[in-house]
């Protein structure tokens, strides 16, 4: 009885350590992108990229507390490896930090952008500049802290440059927080950034904005409404970008407007609309076809300079 007592106790004691200690997970899958660009001032092009994406993922727990690590390596069809998230995070349910190369909060969400294409010399601010997944010597530092259920802070900073051009002599080049909130009818996500590096070839880059984001759902679509403001503290230039879009089971629809506010000569501006439909290929779950397309028109560009770009995308996905 006694050992029957000690046998009941060792499995229990080992099926508790092995759900603190979960076995990390492995996935994969498969994205190929065919796509099309016509415009208006320019030739049609054709571009086939694809990419194999591999994660690893694992989680330990000791009570309240958690670390956990994510890594996600792409394997392009153009030949290349490169890294996508490669992080360690740590806290418990009501803070933790966050290191490595990963992307913060959506602060400007497009729904389903399978394919966005702007016309090129038109500006949009998406309040991504310290966002995350930072260049070649740059790495991320975040803290996320939920105050309530309802109510979470989140600051993203960039150590080093996110940008290769850029000398590396700031510690923290970038901050970006942000408050969540959510609501039994809507969630608010508010946000500030701030950039500030110096360049190798001289000059610096000196930039912040802000935006507001609401996402809600109007029947079965969910709908994205965002606003975002960016101002260069060295050209004086100014860029406001709106953007709508909604998803309803399969499909999704969108709509970006920006525009440019230059200190001398034209301020253009844009207007981009795009649309994607998925469906299953051979009545497999784990594979999927999506097919999409956008329209990005432009006023007050340069002469000669492109005005109209149109873009479609045919999208293979497969999970293995």
């Amino acid at each position: 009885m006694k050992k029957s007592i000690l046998y009941t106790a060792i499995v229990g004691s080992l099926l508790s350590v092995n759900a603190a200690h979960a076995a990390p997970s492995f996935d994969a899958d498969f994205e190929l992108n065919t796509d099309t660009f016509s415009e208006a001032e320019g030739d049609t092009t054709y571009e086939q990229r694809g990419r194999v994406a591999i994660n690893a993922y694992s989680k330990h727990t000791s009570g309240d507390n958690f670390v956990a690590g994510k890594g996600t390596v792409l394997l392009t069809t153009g030949g290349k490896a490169v890294v996508d998230d490669a992080y360690i995070q740590l806290g418990n349910s009501a803070w933790d930090v966050q290191l490595g190369r990963f992307e913060g909060v959506n602060l400007f969400p497009l729904g389903k952008d399978t394919m966005v294409a702007h016309v090129k010399d038109v500006s949009v601010y998406q309040a991504n500049k310290v966002r995350g997944r930072a260049g070649d010597d740059g790495g991320q530092i975040a803290l996320h802290f939920n105050a309530t259920e309802n109510v979470k802070f989140e600051i993203d900073t960039i150590f080093g440059d996110d940008d290769t051009a850029g000398d590396d002599t700031a510690a923290i080049s970038g901050i970006r927080p942000s408050v969540t909130v959510v609501t039994d009818t809507a969630t608010f996500t508010a946000g500030f950034e701030s950039v500030k590096y110096d360049l190798t070839a001289g000059g610096d880059v000196s930039q912040s904005g802000y935006a507001l984001t609401a996402n809600f759902d109007v029947s079965d679509a969910n709908v994205n409404v965002s606003a975002a403001f960016m101002t260069d503290d060295n050209t004086d230039q100014k860029v406001s970008s709106l953007a709508a879009n909604m998803t309803y089971g399969n499909f999704g629809l969108g709509i970006i407007g920006s525009n440019v506010d230059n200190k001398t000569g034209d301020d253009p501006s844009l207007v981009t609309t795009y649309v994607a439909y998925t469906m299953p290929v051979l009545d497999i779950d784990n594979a999927s076809v999506t097919l999409a397309a956008s329209y990005s028109t432009a006023d007050n560009v340069a002469a000669n300079a492109n005005d109209a770009t149109t873009a479609a995308r045919v999208r293979f996905n497969y999970n293995f």
